[in-house]
């Protein structure tokens, strides 16, 4: 296995995506009716993100489109910039590091902002999309923390908390599997299934990824790697590592199960796509109506 410091010398060689020309997003922040954000700095208690992709409602959005609010013009997005560096990723303080982001622009190209660790980014002209992939590139390319995008819900959000990633946090959940390194040649995707009537978690759900190779579920205080058979616990997480990268969409689907309990069978609650990127995290919530 390699240690962290060729992990991170892999990293600095890598070449990140320059640009942002995205057609999809999940993540969502906090609506402007809502003062939840996605993430707390230094959260005490668990502080995951609001639902964002909707599946089995018959919402086209479930499947990755991002089509524009053309109507309501172009918009703007504000907020801090965390480091998640606990394994549940719903915890972190401040990233004190700078970092770029960048969102889907209302005029066809990508907009960008920067965070400088203190002061609020702040992203104009937006576009107005029921999932707009909005990514987060700390400067420091070779350091702990990871790029990530995040989908956002634009058309009815216009604060959120952002994120990057510990890569030490994510290289100590691989390790405590016994599975391969994360490689920077591949895009990791932290996914949180919630419930579409009530927000909570989702427990007992079985997803499927088949570009990934690996598919670890949050049990507990720890996680599992799947053997076909896991499910998800109450926190709703799973983890998918070293995935393919993905295809001409810039996307990878996704299948979710109701797992069979007792003499009720399994359910079959849909595929979406999620959005894969070389050497970053990808972090979504997934609203499932079952």
């Amino acid at each position: 296995m390699r240690s962290l410091d060729s992990r991170a010398a892999a990293r600095q060689n890598l070449a990140l995506p320059g640009a942002l020309a995205v057609a999809f997003t999940l993540l969502v922040g906090c609506q402007k009716q809502d003062d939840h954000p996605p993430f707390l700095a230094d959260c005490e208690t668990k502080c995951s993100p609001l639902p964002g992709i909707s599946l089995g409602t018959g919402n086209s959005a479930a499947g990755g489109s991002s089509t524009p609010d053309s109507d309501a013009g172009p918009g703007t997005l504000t907020g801090q910039v965390l480091l998640l560096s606990d394994q549940t990723f719903a915890r972190g303080g401040l990233f004190s590091g700078g970092a770029v982001v960048s969102a889907d622009g209302a005029s066809g190209s990508p907009v960008t902002a920067t965070w400088n660790g203190v002061d609020n980014y702040l992203l104009e002209g937006v576009a107005r999309e029921a999932t707009n992939w909005v990514s987060v590139r700390p400067n420091l390319i070779q350091g702990d923390a990871l790029p990530t995008y995040q989908a956002v819900r634009t058309r009815s959000v216009d604060t959120v908390s952002l994120a990057v990633v510990s890569a030490t946090t994510l290289d100590a959940i691989f390790n405590s599997l016994s599975a391969p390194a994360p490689s920077p040649n591949f895009g990791q995707v932290v996914l949180f299934f919630n419930s579409s009537g009530t927000g909570s978690p989702l427990a007992g759900l079985h997803v499927a990824m088949p570009a990934a190779a690996l598919t670890a579920y949050r049990s507990g205080s720890s996680w599992v790697e799947d053997d076909g058979t896991a499910v998800t616990d109450a926190s709703g997480l799973v983890l998918f590592g070293n995935v393919e990268l993905a295809n001409s969409t810039g996307t990878q689907p996704v299948t979710v199960t109701k797992a069979a309990s007792g003499a009720a069978p399994a359910v079959n609650a849909g595929t979406f796509a999620a959005r894969v990127v070389q050497g970053a995290v990808s972090i979504a919530t997934v609203d499932v109506a079952l």
